[in-house]
């Protein structure tokens, strides 16, 4: 206790003019380092969380596809089977077919979109059932809408590929009943969610390509994926997080990479926690050299001044760590970083939060204490060394 209370006495008693401009210098370095360490690890985590969530919503969390379609004579009792395994909320038929879909008022230049044809509407689109009746009800991205010229209540005409040995393209008219937004810029611009029976009546030469599967926890796919290959060894099953695990596994490594680049900037703002430590050091050696002269050891003085370096950049570090915080809180709120269409594109989901997640902020407390007390350590060290009586003699 005593070396903290003399630590403290060093940094406030009379200090000069030098030693406050580098000792606030030090703090306000450290603290707007740490501070932006959060908030980028914050803006990674709330991205990552933005596309998985995305992701969760607009494709089932597990499909079993079948490698040479199902007959939807079999879809049924293949359906039961997956329903019936425990943690399984939904499994219904899907298939995916490429299509050109006619602009309104230009349908010399059609756009591609892909028709995801399902049993039964998936929950992001607001339609509890599909109608029996024609014409084909469609649930419409609201990027590709906007570039079609469409919305509810209007019809688009959407060309299929044609069978094999054909050169005729069927084509399917559909009434658009619903716009989603996912906030996800491939299903927003590009897909439209249709009835299977309808579109496999118009393009008898399609097959139904697997079984969507959702689950109670999205998480949990390792352990269902394990029951579902058991109980349909003939579907080869992918979950969400497989089929984008290279997308992943960029983020995970691009957040390592700013973590890495960041800290050291913090090692660089560190380095004025050493420099306000040298300044304290002569700033103070007469009081160090009469300590030493009245018993106090070299290792007591390095404690001293070791300690006076670690409260001046703690202080840094948790400033900037509550700054941080408040910051990410505050920019998620006010939705700070949205992207326009052109850059939602390239980045996937059209805005981003900032997350921050207490392992990051542990992470960042963690490494930028360890590199002020690093560089605490070595002018406390070098002051230890000073020779008692050539400090009571300094001026």
């Amino acid at each position: 206790m005593l070396d903290v209370e003399l630590a403290f006495r060093f940094l406030k008693k009379r200090a000069g003019l030098l030693l406050r401009g580098t000792a606030l210098a030090a703090l306000v370095g450290i603290a707007l380092a740490t501070m932006a360490l959060v908030i980028t690890l914050a803006l990674m985590a709330g991205y990552r969380q933005a596309i998985a969530g995305a992701l969760q919503q607009g494709n089932a969390h597990l499909v079993g596809f079948a490698p040479l379609g199902l007959e939807r004579d079999d879809v049924a009792e293949v359906s039961r089977s997956i329903a019936a395994i425990d943690g399984v909320t939904r499994a219904k038929a899907v298939t995916y077919v490429a299509g050109l879909a006619e602009v309104k008022g230009d349908p010399g230049r059609p756009l591609p979109v892909v028709l995801k044809a399902v049993a039964a509407p998936p929950g992001f689109t607001g339609i509890d059932a599909w109608s029996p009746a024609p014409p084909i009800s469609g649930s419409i991205g609201a990027g590709l809408a906007g570039h079609l010229g469409v919305g509810v209540g209007d019809r688009v005409t959407v060309q299929l590929p044609p069978a094999p040995g054909s050169w005729v393209l069927p084509s399917v008219s559909l009434e658009v009943v619903d716009v989603f937004s996912l906030s996800f810029s491939e299903f927003d611009n590009r897909w439209i969610i249709v009835p299977l029976d309808a579109v496999l009546e118009a393009a008898p030469s399609l097959s139904i390509a697997g079984i969507e599967v959702e689950l109670a926890d999205p998480l949990a796919v390792k352990s269902a994926r394990s029951a579902l290959e058991a109980a349909q060894p003939d579907l080869m099953f992918t979950d969400w997080r497989e089929m984008n695990r290279s997308l992943f596994a960029a983020l995970r490594w691009q957040t390592l990479s700013l973590f890495v680049v960041l800290t050291l900037v913090v090692a660089v703002a560190s380095f004025q926690v050493s420099s306000a430590l040298i300044v304290l050091a002569i700033d103070k050696r007469r009081t160090a050299g009469m300590l030493q002269a009245l018993g106090a050891t070299g290792g007591r003085i390095w404690r001293i001044l070791t300690i006076a370096g670690i409260t001046l950049g703690g202080a840094g570090v948790a400033i900037g760590a509550s700054l941080g915080v408040a910051v990410a809180a505050f920019l998620t709120v006010t939705r700070t970083i949205r992207f326009p269409e052109h850059l939602a594109k390239v980045y996937l989901v059209d805005h981003v939060s900032f997350i921050v997640m207490p392992l990051h902020l542990a992470a960042v407390v963690g490494v930028c204490s360890a590199l002020v007390v690093l560089a605490s350590a070595w002018p406390a060290v070098q002051s230890a060394r000073r020779d008692p009586a050539a400090s009571l003699r300094a001026v």
